[in-house]
């Protein structure tokens, strides 16, 4: 997918941050733009900045973990719309603190119907879509360096369901091999936006588990979100599966991929290898 002008895209959580950046940069490529996010007024008020700049936009409340909720919007967007070209699967809320068996079966349901089975859930209503139009597209993943990385930031729930991203858009990008749709994994790092506030709230919302509600100092003094939505633009025009953003944390995955390296070599002398 080179040309964007005309074509409709589709951000979730798109009402804050890094959704919000995808949503005014792809507007200002001549895209009519769909807005979902479950906070309604901050939704409604995102479209409505995105129309005084002059682009298109529709402002949707919807939750992502309900495939019903899903469902409803994508009808609504193909009668406004017409046809899905750019599916841009953002929504996310993250969770931080305590071991990881202390996370309790009810943050664990939260958070992976927001990042795991909302990028589902989107991919049942619009894939099918998208092929049908035969016009071809593209399909974002907003993952994260955690899918590839795990830290001590104590944050490991939240990286589980970014691995699970990860697996999902390289599973998705086989099954769509040769349809015209392309896949692309955005891997961000730290980012300056509200992603740990907004988070915060939501939990406060659904029972008082609040934990860690403000951003480490390195995500405050991260990089910008216009910038991880330029850096995602360009790696869809240039069709690059994995998009990294943030130079620096190269150096993670090379750790990683040593240590892996290893194990194999140990395997491989382990009684000779095989």
């Amino acid at each position: 997918m080179r040309e964007f002008r005309g074509k409709v895209a589709v951000v979730t959580g798109a009402a804050s941050g890094i959704g919000f950046a995808c949503a005014k940069l792809l507007a200002r490529e001549g895209m009519p733009v769909a807005l979902l996010d479950v906070r309604e007024r901050e939704v409604d008020a995102a479209a409505q900045q995105i129309i005084a700049l002059g682009g298109r936009a529709l402002a949707l409340a919807t939750d992502v973990a309900d495939e019903r909720s899903v469902a409803s919007v994508a009808e609504r967007i193909s009668a406004e719309f017409g046809k899905v070209h750019l599916l841009v699967n953002n929504a996310a809320v993250f969770v931080r603190g305590g071991e990881l068996v202390s996370v309790v079966d009810e943050l664990w349901d939260w958070l992976l119907g927001v990042n795991l089975y909302g990028a589902i859930h989107c991919l049942k209503s619009f894939v099918p879509r998208m092929r049908a139009h035969g016009e071809g597209g593209h399909i974002v993943m907003m993952a994260s360096i955690s899918g590839f990385v795990v830290g001590d930031r104590q944050n490991g729930a939240y990286c589980a369901s970014k691995f699970a991203l990860v697996a999902l858009a390289e599973a998705l990008a086989h099954d769509l091999a040769g349809s015209g749709i392309g896949v692309s994994v955005v891997l961000p790092a730290a980012v300056a936006t509200g992603f740990y506030e907004n988070s915060a709230q939501l939990r406060g919302a659904r029972g008082g588990l609040n934990l860690f509600p403000s951003a480490p100092p390195d995500t405050a003094a991260g990089m910008s979100a216009d910038e991880v939505a330029a850096r995602m633009l360009e790696g869809v025009r240039e069709e690059r599966f994995y998009i990294a953003t943030h130079v620096r944390t190269r150096a993670l995955i090379e750790e990683r991929h040593r240590a892996l390296m290893a194990a194999f070599d140990a395997a491989e002398r382990f009684r000779g290898g095989s």
